[in-house]
This record gives C-alpha cells, structure tokens and sequence, in this order.
C-alpha cells in the first residue's frame, strides 16, 4: 500500500505544481504579441465609425411580372446603425441551372431618404427560382441570399 500511497501524492503535488505554473504565466504573460526585431512598432489606427463591425443585411426579393425582380436590402451595422454610402451590389443565379444565367454584379442604389436601404431592379433571362446574393463590399464586408421563385405570369 506504500507505493501506492506515494504514487498518488506524487501526482497530485505534480499536477498542483503544474496548475500554478501555468496560472502564473497566464498573470505574467503579455496578451499582445512583442514585435519582433525586424518589425517596427507603430501605434494603432483610430477606428473609424463602425470599422470591426459586422454586417447586417435584411434583403426582400419580389417578382413584378415580365420576369422583372425588385430587390430591396437594409443594411446596418450589428448595432443595427444603418449603413449610408455603402458600395452595394446584387447577384441573381438560377437554382437550377448555377452560373449558366447569373446575373450581376448590379450596382444597388441608395433610397432617398432612407438610409440604409438599397433598390436595384433586374430582368431574368426565364422562369424558376433564383438564388439572390446581396454582397456589401466597403465599408464593412458583408453578404446575404435570398430565394425567389419568378414564375410565367
């Protein structure tokens, strides 16, 4: 029974020793990392509004008859601030029948007095379901789809 007694206060005393060996190079250690001797260190940027902000994008397809589609998109940052001046473009693909009737990018135009709402109007080449991409370029990256169903009538 001795050995086994002394084996096991062994390994606790190693694992505790091992638990405050890490909890104080956790405390002590840097979370940035040091620039290395080649690098220059420079201060960092200042934000600009909303930089490091994900998207948010909230798209509504409708079909209008003739094969014409209205695409509407709001875009707002996950603080739900609307996104103005935005570089806003769409896709259309067919569902079934991927790249062969793509359409885009179609540039989105801002709605007056809405900000962050974005219009763009498209003419599909047939009828089916379409898979519509809105795809946010600058200032903040960002992309959603969307499903419509553009039918004969």
């Amino acid at each position: 029974m001795t050995f086994r007694h002394g084996f096991m206060y062994g390994t606790a005393a190693g694992l505790t020793a091992a638990l405050v060996i890490a909890l104080i190079a956790f405390f002590v250690t840097d979370p940035v990392p040091a620039a290395s001797a080649g690098e220059q260190t420079r201060p960092p940027a200042a934000p600009s509004a909303g930089a490091g902000l994900p998207v948010g994008i909230d798209v509504k397809a409708r079909h209008r008859g003739n094969l014409k589609v209205e695409v509407t998109a709001r875009v707002s940052t996950k603080t739900y601030d609307p996104l103005s001046r935005a570089s806003v473009v769409m896709y259309a693909d067919m569902v079934a029948m991927p790249m062969a009737h793509r359409l885009g990018p179609i540039p989105m135009k801002e709605v007056a007095g809405k900000p962050g709402q974005y219009a763009a109007e498209a003419q599909v080449p047939m009828v089916g379901e379409y898979d519509i991409q809105i795809s946010v370029q600058r200032p903040l990256p960002g992309e959603a789809h969307t499903r419509l169903d553009v039918g004969a009538g």
